[in-house]
């Protein structure tokens, strides 16, 4: 199997930027969710599974730090009053942006019904340094997006519904992460620990980018393999990875 994508996403809920290298370890791919849009009195963080338009944002990573593009065109630096008020009228509640390094405790707030994106918020302590949901990296490999698009041929599948960090080419079809639980995957010569299988949310079925909406694609994966596909893992050191690395799973 081989490594074909690398993706960061800059401030959580943003769609990303795709990396032909990145160093990984422990906290994740470097630069991945340290940065997040947050309520401007409570400092809890807000996602696009309550919040849909976040995902009509693009953040990337550059020489001068990340810029977050808004959908009226505008890119701006993350952190900036201009971003945090252009953010607040997307999202209709007053907001700024935060990093990892100053929000303190991490808290997350989403909809009860976290398949269907509604109802009264919780708040969700994932007790990890960035903005992620509970584990730092996500894999999906080629042979879940080809069981995905054989089960749904009529929605649009790509990778980029599903957020992964890690796309694997792996030949075949099928969701074959479900066997790598409790696994290490080796990319390159770096070994990580594949902690759980990858619970799906609304996430998934926003729309973003040419993607179009689709809430078929969370009631297929919950049908067809209990809400998974892809697998969470974490990094057992760290490394420079790149695109093409060999990717072995210990038997």
């Amino acid at each position: 199997m081989k490594l074909i994508e690398i993706w960061r996403y800059p401030v959580k809920s943003m769609r990303g930027e795709q990396l032909d290298e990145a160093m990984v370890g422990p906290a994740g791919v470097a630069g991945d969710r340290h940065w997040a849009v947050v309520d401007a009195e409570t400092g809890v963080s807000l996602s696009a599974k309550r919040y849909g338009a976040l995902l009509h944002c693009r953040a990337r990573t550059g020489a001068d730090g990340v810029m977050i593009g808004l959908p009226d065109g505008r890119e701006l630096p993350a952190g900036s009053d201009e971003v945090a008020s252009g953010l607040s009228d997307l999202l209709g509640r007053r907001v700024v942006t935060r990093s990892a390094g100053a929000a303190g405790t991490i808290r997350h707030e989403f909809p009860t019904a976290v398949t269907e994106g509604e109802g009264d918020p919780f708040l969700w302590e994932p007790g990890t340094e960035a903005f992620f949901d509970s584990a730092p990296l996500h894999l999906l490999t080629t042979a879940t997006l080809a069981e995905l698009r054989r089960l749904l041929p009529d929605s649009k599948i790509d990778q980029t519904r599903f957020r992964p960090n890690f796309v694997v080419e792996s030949g075949g079809i099928g969701f074959i992460e479900n066997e790598w639980v409790n696994r290490t995957v080796t990319l390159g010569a770096l070994a990580c620990l594949v902690t759980d299988p990858t619970k799906r949310c609304v996430m998934v079925t926003r729309d973003q980018g040419d993607l179009p909406r689709d809430p078929e694609v969370v009631r297929r994966i919950y049908k067809a393999n209990d809400g998974n596909a892809g697998v969470a893992m974490r990094a057992l050191d760290s490394g420079h990875l790149q695109c093409g690395a060999e990717v072995r799973v210990d038997e």
